[in-house]
């Protein structure tokens, strides 16, 4: 049965999870689209230092995001392995985080926002060490370092950053010092910035119209295919279940748990709050949230009951991934025998 393969940490799954992300990115890396997945005039100095120069040579950015959703897949099963806040250690974080982020074939490129996610899994391991520790502990001023890079990388993940108040908030008494900790983090990488601007001889103005510029740039529209909006439908659909079965059995998790689902509830807030405010950010929403949401998906297939219905259930989500393979590689015929 799909459900308990899925639910093993077994190495065999692991490839299975790099073929099926292969096979995903596969026409990108052979054919690549002349769209990147973000706007390069959207990322921060960092961004722009390292991706921008990628934007020459697609297939090298295909390839590297492949490699960075692999990366981060692999850290949200890490977390969960180490923190046990699932019931079981699996790879079901991989798959669905494969899954929401390589729907979309704009999205399979490297970009500002998938750079500075990788960050954002990284606060997430630095803050959830510190729960239910009495002492006082730095890692709020690593998490807060670690939240101004992800800015420097993609200036609007900047929205994210109150999501370490809240895990304050959630986790900790009330210090005094953990509170000014994330502050002095998060301006670190602003000061070398700064201190580069003034050595450069160039205005420090500079930074206030980089978070300027990300409220008043206009956004694309984007154009999705039909299977696009089924699979993303569907995935909106589980997203529902999961909420339900969550709110059903979250009085019967441990205390841990139930406030590291709060963590990424906040997270998911944080991540449609950047969508709202800053329209050109388009899709690039999706890697914050789709670390919220690929927990919730992990926790219902983790948990529940192993019918046919729920067996059937994941069946329709591998079924979409495999037309949505289809799809990309139907568009080459001629007259586009696409969905």
């Amino acid at each position: 049965m799909l459900l308990k393969y899925f639910s093993s940490n077994k190495a065999g799954l692991q490839i299975v999870l790099l073929c099926l992300a292969l096979l995903l990115w596969l026409k990108t890396l052979l054919d690549p689209a002349d769209v990147m997945a973000a706007d390069p005039g959207i990322g921060g100095p960092l961004g722009r230092l390292l991706i921008n120069p990628l934007y020459a040579f697609p297939g090298i950015s295909s390839l590297l995001a492949m490699i960075v959703v692999l990366v981060c897949g692999s850290l949200l099963v890490l977390l969960n392995n180490k923190h046990s806040f699932l019931k079981s250690k699996s790879q079901f974080p991989q798959l669905f985080f494969i899954a929401i982020t390589g729907g979309m074939a704009g999205m399979r490129f490297i970009s500002h926002a998938l750079g500075s996610v990788l960050f954002v899994i990284i606060v997430l391991y630095r803050m959830f060490e510190t729960f239910k520790k009495d002492r006082l502990t730095f890692h709020f001023l690593d998490g807060g370092m670690l939240m101004g890079i992800a800015v420097m990388f993609y200036t609007p993940a900047l929205l994210l950053f109150p999501l370490l108040f809240i895990v304050l908030i959630l986790f900790r008494n009330k210090v005094w010092q953990e509170w000014i900790y994330p502050w002095i983090g998060f301006f670190l990488p602003f000061l070398f910035w700064a201190s580069y601007l003034f050595l450069t001889d160039q205005s420090l103005q500079i930074m206030g119209d980089e978070f300027r510029k990300i409220f008043t740039t206009s956004g694309k529209v984007q154009a999705y295919s039909l299977m696009q909006l089924i699979f993303y439908g569907y995935l909106a659909l589980l997203v529902v279940i999961g909420s339900v079965h969550m709110i059903r059995t979250i009085g019967n998790r441990k205390i841990q748990s139930r406030i590291f689902f709060l963590v990424f509830f906040w997270l998911f807030i944080l991540s449609i709050l950047m969508a709202w405010l800053i329209p050109v950010t388009e899709n690039d929403f999706i890697y914050a949230g789709g670390i919220s949401i690929a927990f919730l998906h992990s926790n219902y297939f983790a948990t529940c009951r192993n019918t046919r219905f729920n067996n059937l259930l994941l069946a329709l989500l591998l079924a979409g991934i495999i037309l949505l393979i289809a799809d990309d590689w139907l568009s080459f015929v001629p007259g586009r025998l696409s969905f």
